[in-house]
């Protein structure tokens, strides 16, 4: 189920509850999701092996888990794959999603691209509508510190 798809069915239950008169507010609703989604997101971490659970108890009563990290270097395992990701061009959705975003941050050169490879991630920009968003907002926040203020 996409994103809109899910939004779209919280915001009909909190429309549902709140047309029947029951005083039920979306919140209840909105922090049950965002526990299981958290939830799913740890264990695919723990499953990957970045994370790791540890089951502690609180005051020798109350069990709780802690997931602290695995892996060391991440930011060196990050730049491999993306690295391989543009000498292969950028070949999934997932890494054009990724390197539209960096480029639109303006971090392409922190991460060793050459010139042809920043152009070709400025390219991927036009291409995905989250990387446009997002470059248009840091382009506004740099003009917004420039200006004289004072």
């Amino acid at each position: 189920m996409g994103a809109r798809a899910a939004a779209a069915r919280v915001w009909g239950r909190s429309r549902a509850f709140s047309a029947r008169g029951s005083g039920a507010s979306a919140t209840r609703l909105v922090r049950q999701s965002g526990r299981q989604v958290a939830g799913l997101y740890l264990d695919a971490l723990v499953q990957r092996g970045v994370l790791r659970r540890e089951t502690r108890r609180f005051l020798g009563l109350l069990p709780y888990h802690r997931h602290p990290v695995v892996a060391k270097d991440l930011a060196a395992q990050a730049r491999h794959r993306f690295a391989t990701a543009e000498r292969a061009g950028f070949p999934d959705p997932r890494s054009r999603a990724l390197a539209a975003l960096v480029s639109a941050a303006g971090l392409s050169r922190f991460i060793g691209a050459d010139r042809a490879g920043r152009a070709a991630m400025r390219h991927l920009i036009r291409e995905q509508w989250p990387a446009r968003a997002v470059h248009r907002n840091v382009r506004r926040d740099r003009s917004n510190q420039s200006g004289g203020g004072g």
